[in-house]
């Protein structure tokens, strides 16, 4: 056996039989309980096993001031978790014949032929790959003009670079070719068809009921203020959901529910070889690539939600902390349903 795979088995199998736990659940607790003591992990947890829930528990406060803790009906913010929803969206709006993923930026945006972004296509922004530098910040919101100066960090399709800016403009790719705002698409196309109905769109987060407080670190003792619009990070991260919300997304992707098997199969497609499909980052385990997964970070808000499509496994950790790295509590869950299975 080679010696570097021998030692990550040796500690995998350390790491495994060093929990008290003897069953999945019991297993999955005793890691969620330390990361809780140990100031990794303060939120929500779900975790699926061949398409059921075999655990799911709350830890920490919503609300501190107001005595509040975390319930099953607390809603967070997923920040970059929204991505994979906007990327079902567009395939959608594929399949119902209003766009293709090979248009241009050319045909939806007001924009000179000699423009550097002119020639980028749908299929390039899901997949990271368009090259247009970010066009967003805090003080700035994303506006037609943008594109015209914009510049390219590489020529579009030939290298990989995360882009927020790149899933704002399929937020206004969706809204021009449906005639229907962003809002509307997400409550008609994704939420209501897959009874999420405590899902949705973030703006003012003191109207959305159940919200989570942000907070700076798992002490709750700083609050966290978002500091400029939620609107300006449309498409890329400005949804909020529950666990049990995430879940039945899960299923309905599972299931066709949202999406047709063969738009399936364009989102969990390795178009950026052994990195990302369509709204997913993608990963292998045990040599096979068969996880998608992404995480998510805002100000006072982490999120990881990860599915395995081998055994219908979901990972989905929703947090009102901050800058929480939650990769390391989802390999550690991985690794007790990979044992399991």
């Amino acid at each position: 056996m080679n010696r570097i795979y021998y030692l990550m088995f040796i500690a995998l199998f350390i790491s495994c039989n060093s929990n008290p736990g003897k069953t999945p659940e019991e297993k999955i607790d005793y890691v969620m309980k330390q990361a809780y003591e140990n100031g990794g992990f303060i939120g929500s947890v779900l975790i699926a096993n061949r398409g059921k829930v075999i655990y799911r528990k709350d830890f920490g406060m919503a609300d501190v001031e107001n005595k509040i803790p975390i319930s099953d009906s607390t809603k967070f913010l997923i920040a970059s978790v929204s991505k994979p929803i906007t990327a079902v969206l567009i395939l959608q709006l594929m399949e119902q014949g209003k766009i293709k993923l090979d248009d241009s930026l050319k045909k939806y945006f007001n924009i000179e032929n000699n423009s550097k972004a002119s020639k980028v296509t749908i299929h390039q922004l899901l997949t990271h790959t368009s090259g247009i530098e970010e066009l967003i910040s805090e003080d700035h919101e994303f506006d037609e003009s943008d594109l015209e100066q914009a510049t390219l960090n590489f020529e579009s399709g030939s290298d990989f670079e995360y882009s927020s800016t790149g899933y704002v403009i399929l937020k206004e790719i969706a809204e021009r070719s449906s005639g229907k705002d962003f809002e509307t698409l997400i409550e008609q196309q994704i939420c209501k068809q897959t009874r999420l109905n405590s899902s949705g769109v973030a703006r003012e987060l003191h109207q959305i009921n159940d919200i989570a407080i942000g907070y700076k670190t798992t002490k709750q003792v700083e609050v966290v203020e978002i500091g400029y619009s939620l609107k300006i990070v449309d498409g890329a991260g400005s949804l909020y959901a529950t666990t049990n919300d995430l879940f039945k997304l899960d299923r309905a992707l599972h299931s066709g529910e949202l999406l047709s098997k063969k738009s399936i199969e364009l989102m969990q497609k390795q178009h950026v070889k052994e990195r990302f499909g369509y709204g997913w980052f993608l990963r292998e385990r045990g040599g096979i690539w068969d996880v998608m997964y992404h995480e998510g970070d805002l100000p006072g808000y982490t999120s990881f939600f990860s599915r395995r499509t081998k055994n219908d496994e979901a990972v989905i950790l929703l947090s009102n902390i901050e800058g929480l790295d939650l990769s390391e509590i989802e390999n550690d869950i991985s690794r007790i349903l990979k044992f399991d299975n």
